[in-house]
């Protein structure tokens, strides 16, 4: 059995300045979308477009590499 679990924070990157900032991970699904909160007050939806996470808000481009998963594999007991 594998247990899949992601960080709680992440990186997100400002696509013109390059900025790094840490955020809240809200929501998560792998190669799909990713969901952030940015300073407690601003939510921050992307999308997956085949390489990283893409997303705007206040008229500015971000992107992301998404939260670090950890997979774990369990056997069975017996």
């Amino acid at each position: 059995m594998e247990i899949t679990r992601h960080d709680a924070k992440c990186m997100i990157k400002q696509a013109n300045s390059s900025k790094e900032v840490e955020a809240e991970v809200a929501s998560f699904v792998d190669k799909d979308r990713l969901t952030v909160v940015l300073n407690k007050s601003i939510k921050l939806s992307m999308i997956w477009n085949g390489k990283l996470y893409e997303g705007r808000a206040a008229g500015l481009d971000f992107t992301s590499h998404g939260p670090k998963t950890t997979i774990t594999t369990t056997g069975i007991r017996g």
